[in-house]
């Protein structure tokens, strides 16, 4: 069995084997490696062979696919006493070969070719993007042409999912924040001698605002890490090439009824997270403002419009668009190893809650413009 010890210091990886580098040894170590190699700031890799008591040719080959690996990525890879047999091997790959009495000269690729493999490897993820959101527009085309084609216990499946067993954590977060809402405006409204006003902005500020982008954090949570995590532990345990081998559509038979599922489920929720938060602003209206509950609903019905709902459920249809199609891109984009999993399911929430928050901001503009 091989042991690795590594150290890192400044973008720099110092890696010692310890152990018989061979055919059985081999292929854990390239995808330790190859993971290692997907870390951005890494640009220098200093491997130390003194310890390896045995290579093979598989050794070897590992060695020099690392090699051609550091060079395509525009990482400075140093090889430590490297056994003789090894270094003969590599050696006699590095020299050039002779062709009609020519010698042909390698050299290693300059900054502007390391800067062009950088930015493939960059652009390499705006590429996945673009192809995974073209099938999913296409899928969804070919559903609306067909409708007859929706996995319907699977979308109730996965609405029961996101939508009922989320109800008691949308509830309770938004009566809470209905009651900061009140607390907080209680001395603003109290400096006008209007108490009352309290009311008009328990229910501006949570219909329209506070109750989407709450409710659509916690799904992101709780929902958009679930997708990412399943999907990504399926292509982990290969049932998606399965799927593929067995002509399965991936996009329609596994992220179609979680978006739709989740589509549908962000607007109830978000209605039922509105009475929440009113009802909580209600409750401690009552309670330390010595506000009656009469007086309470009648400036809160007085406030509200259409357009205030309105925005609140168009914001929460698109919120749980972008997060249905997050969760399941980056389930999608997991590699074969249980780290990938991990990591992809964090990349999900993290990109999920700021994508919504930023495209909240552009809703807030736009409804500014029309006066909404």
């Amino acid at each position: 069995m091989i042991q690795k010890t590594e150290k890192r210091q400044d973008g720099t990886i110092f890696l010692n084997l310890k152990g018989q580098l061979d055919h059985n040894q081999s292929g854990s170590l390239w995808e330790w490696m190859t993971y290692r190699l997907m870390d951005e700031s890494l640009t220098d890799l200093v491997c130390d062979l003194q310890d390896i008591s045995f290579i093979d040719t598989a050794g070897v080959a590992l060695l020099l696919d690392l090699k051609k690996r550091c060079i395509n990525q525009g990482i400075r890879l140093t090889l430590q006493n490297l056994p003789k047999t090894a270094q003969r091997i590599l050696d006699y790959e590095q020299k050039p070969p002779v062709t009609n009495g020519q010698t042909q000269q390698y050299t290693q690729p300059g900054w502007i070719s390391r800067l062009g493999f950088w930015n493939t490897n960059k652009l390499n993820g705006i590429y996945h993007l673009i192809n995974f959101l073209g099938k999913f527009v296409s899928a969804s085309l070919i559903l609306l042409k067909h409708p007859r084609q929706i996995r319907l216990n699977d979308f109730l499946y996965h609405l029961q999912q996101v939508g009922s067993e989320a109800a008691f954590l949308v509830c309770g977060l938004n009566a809470l924040t209905g009651m900061v809402v009140v607390f907080q405006g209680e001395t603003v409204a109290n400096t006008f001698g209007a108490p009352i006003y309290v009311a008009d902005m328990v229910a501006r500020s949570v219909t329209s605002q506070m109750s989407p982008v709450l409710t659509a954090i916690l799904i992101a949570g709780r929902s958009g890490t679930s997708f990412a995590a399943k999907i990504g532990t399926m292509k982990v345990r290969q049932e998606l090439d399965v799927l593929a081998v067995m002509n399965f559509n991936i996009i329609s038979f596994l992220v179609l009824p979680r978006v739709m599922a989740i589509c549908v489920a962000t607007p109830l929720l978000t209605m039922l997270a509105d009475a929440s938060g009113i009802l909580g602003g209600l409750m401690t209206s009552t309670a330390f403002l010595d506000l009656s509950p009469i007086a309470f609903l009648n400036k809160v019905q007085a406030t509200l419009n259409p357009e205030n709902i309105y925005t609140g459920l168009i914001k929460a249809c698109v919120f749980g668009l972008i997060i249905g199609l997050t969760g399941s891109y980056h389930g999608l984009r997991t590699q074969n190893t249980a780290d990938s999993v991990g990591i992809h399911t964090t990349a999900s929430v993290v990109s999920s809650i700021f994508i919504i928050i930023l495209v909240d901001t552009a809703f807030a503009a736009i409804f500014n413009k029309f006066g909404w």
